[in-house]
């Protein structure tokens, strides 16, 4: 009869056994090595600080030129997108519902002021014409300074819009940039 030999001796298990721990501290091993390397504060502790604090790294100055000022074309320019701007956050402002009184005055005292600026920039002629729009955005800044009624937002909100239409069709800067103020 034939004997199975598999089956006889003893199962060898712990052999087996050892072999995979091993393999799983040298895994452990490795991965724990790793992170102590990519360490940033165990580098830090084992690192040899210098006896003598370096001196701190000077600045590197660079001198803007500001003799060549904007030219008052580039000075008009400037503050007419600005008006553009606040004007047309005034716009946006009255068509929300409800309207955020803060952010109306703001847009209102913003764009006045802006507007007040390029009539400066002009010669006197062209600034006698900018003058009654003037005049009707003050009016208009005041009303807003001091609050709204109901239906006043809609009403002012398209005088805001013709003021807007008035500006870019006679005082667009390329209209006015001979008539500018040296």
């Amino acid at each position: 009869m034939k004997r199975n030999l598999r089956s006889s001796s003893p199962p060898n298990t712990h052999r087996r056994q050892p072999v995979a721990h091993r393999g799983l501290w040298l895994l452990l091993s490795v991965v724990c090595g790793l992170w102590s390397v990519g360490c940033e504060g165990l580098q830090r502790k084992f690192t040899r600080k210098p006896k003598h604090p370096q001196p701190p790294p000077t600045p590197i100055i660079q001198f803007q030129d500001y003799t060549r000022a904007m030219t008052p074309l580039d000075r008009y320019r400037k503050h007419y997108m600005m008006f553009d701007y606040w004007n047309s956050e005034l716009a946006d402002a009255l068509r929300s519902n409800p309207p955020n009184p803060k952010r109306l005055k703001r847009a209102s005292a913003d764009s006045l002021t802006e507007l007040t600026t390029l009539q400066t920039l002009l010669d006197d002629a062209t600034a006698a014409r900018l003058a009654p729009l003037i005049e009707e955005r003050t009016a208009m800044d005041q009303q807003l300074q001091r609050g709204l009624a109901g239906g006043q937002a809609q009403l002012i909100g398209r005088t805001v819009e013709a003021h807007e239409r008035q500006l870019h069709r006679e005082f667009f800067w390329r209209d006015v940039q001979d008539k500018l103020k040296p």
